[in-house]
């Protein structure tokens, strides 16, 4: 088992930046609600405290290229 510890702190520099409100650009700590709708989307809706604005987004994930036997 390797540790990729590289990775993780890679992806949360990603994600920070996007968890904003797109109306009055609070940082929004996490969805609301989130619906598993395949094994490559899921869709988060949101809500900002500061100004009350809601919103859903949508995140699609690549495939993986590996097969489940």
């Amino acid at each position: 088992m390797i540790l990729h510890t590289g990775t993780a702190e890679r992806a949360r520099l990603v994600t920070d930046d996007k968890n904003s409100c797109p109306q009055c650009s609070a940082w929004l700590l996490a969805p609301d609600w989130s619906e598993h709708i395949s094994e490559r989307c899921v869709r988060h809706t949101w809500s900002c405290e500061a100004c009350g604005y809601e919103f859903e987004t949508t995140v699609f994930f690549p495939a993986t290229g590996k097969t489940i036997a």
